[in-house]
């Protein structure tokens, strides 16, 4: 072969391995995580900042910093859950209609709620094309610990300007139930 078809070859491999490994995002399908975003889902709900279709964002959100925000109590209680947030938080996910909510939502991805800000230029835009929706959600992969009987979680919401609210969740799992427990996270964010 001579060099210029071996350099042809070599460089379709590597743009054929670049392209396979941006579109390496995955579904995530880990039926435990699903019932952790239903019992966050469930509180954020409860709060009544939706009226209408939930908007979600169907990409998985990955936020350093979890260690910080956490309890010296909260730390050592939920070290193997968070060793495993970081673990699930490396890549990006998508996450699927499993959802079990009170609810109506919609799944968009991040480049479909970005679009909607582009073209409408704003929030009155994006309120347009989701009315009562409260904004839209973001949530990051799941860490679990060994037993899966504790989880960490981080979600946002974004609902305007100066409007959102962001935190880690610590959630433990008691008579088959996922429940968020109230102490150890010292930071989260509300605007």
């Amino acid at each position: 072969m001579n060099r210029l078809a071996f350099a042809i070859v070599f460089i379709l491999c590597i743009s054929a391995a670049i392209a396979q490994d941006s579109t390496s995002t995955k579904a995530y399908e880990l039926d435990d995580a699903y019932e952790v975003y239903n019992a966050v889902l469930t509180d954020e709900i409860s709060s009544g900042f939706a009226t209408g279709t939930l908007v979600i964002q169907q990409n998985t959100v990955s936020k350093p910093g979890i260690s910080a925000c956490l309890t010296d109590e909260a730390t050592k209680k939920f070290a193997d859950a968070e060793a495993d947030f970081w673990r699930a938080n490396r890549k990006d996910w998508i996450l699927l209609r499993r959802f079990e909510i009170n609810k109506p939502y919609e799944l968009l991805s991040e480049g479909t709620i970005r679009a909607a800000f582009r073209s409408d230029g704003d929030w009155d835009g994006f309120y347009k094309r989701h009315p009562g929706s409260g904004g839209y959600i973001v949530l990051s992969a799941v860490g679990f610990n060994r037993d899966r009987t504790r989880a960490v979680v981080y979600t946002g919401r974004h609902c305007g300007l100066l409007c959102g609210h962001w935190s880690f969740h610590l959630l433990e799992k008691a008579g088959g139930r996922w429940k968020q427990v109230v102490d150890g996270v010292s930071c989260s964010a509300v605007s």
